[in-house]
């Protein structure tokens, strides 16, 4: 079988490979609490699953997960990391400018976290205007609730989020001990609560840089997990697969010349 993880090969063989290609795959997740019930891997595991799949099906090369990022609103959970932001965004240019020493010219990323989102925007801006490297970044919750209406999956450690972590690896869920945690409210109209929307004052969206540990200490947030299962995960995860081997695809077809 071809090797498609840049991890298992030799420097060798990864110098061949560059020859007939300059697109690779990098996920990009973090450690942070995903409730009572679930890894603090969630979200880099996730990303790593559906990267290598995606390998798997167009033979693009895939690099070694980031495992840690951006997660300043819940740093208090323990065993959760959060890098420093100016930390984060110079790590993962490193990282993939390294790529691109040796031939990389496109990148996908595959996103596990939503707080990871703002770096691969400027890092992929940063990419492009110093090496013209086209670089585009996905994330499983946004495409799919686009892809298929009924999927409300912006939750965090609920229901979709856990179901896709049971089609991963489902030997390491607990269902057990999962709950339903409350919605927090700081006042009658400024609540977080209803999926995984972040703060709303009337409804509207808006900011709240406040630490979620302080407020509600079980972790999970939006669609209670109950209920979750490993046949809606592997659907998911499958769909969310097929549209990023599209993607990929696609990206091969742009011409820089």
């Amino acid at each position: 079988m071809r090797k498609i993880l840049i991890g298992e090969m030799s420097w060798k063989e990864f110098e061949e490979n560059m020859k007939n290609n300059d697109l690779i795959i990098v996920p990009v997740g973090v450690l942070e609490e995903h409730g009572y019930h679930s890894p603090l891997g969630t979200d880099t595991y996730i990303a790593e699953k559906a990267a290598f799949e995606v390998g798997k099906k167009t033979k693009f090369l895939v690099a070694p997960v980031m495992p840690y990022g951006y997660t300043a609103d819940k740093r208090n959970f323990p065993g959760t990391i959060s890098l420093d932001p100016q930390t984060y965004r110079k790590l993962l240019k490193s990282y993939c400018e390294s790529f691109i020493k040796h031939g990389v010219k496109r990148i996908l990323f595959i996103n596990g976290h939503g707080g990871n989102n703002e770096f691969l925007s400027m890092v992929s801006r940063d990419l492009f205007e110093e090496h013209e490297c086209f670089c585009m970044y996905t994330m499983w919750w946004k495409s799919l609730r686009e892809l298929n209406k009924e999927w409300l999956c912006d939750d965090h450690a609920g229901y979709y989020e856990t179901s896709m972590m049971m089609a991963v690896n489902e030997d390491i869920i607990d269902m057990a001990k999962a709950k339903e945690a409350p919605n927090i409210q700081l006042t009658e109209k400024l609540k977080f609560n209803l999926g995984w929307t972040g703060w709303r004052f009337n409804e509207a969206k808006i900011n709240v840089p406040w630490d979620l540990y302080n407020l509600q200490k079980i972790g999970n947030f939006g669609n209670p997990p109950e209920g979750a299962n490993a046949k809606l995960g592997k659907e998911m995860l499958e769909k969310y697969v097929e549209f990023n081997v599209e993607l990929a695809e696609e990206m091969k077809k742009i011409n820089f010349e």
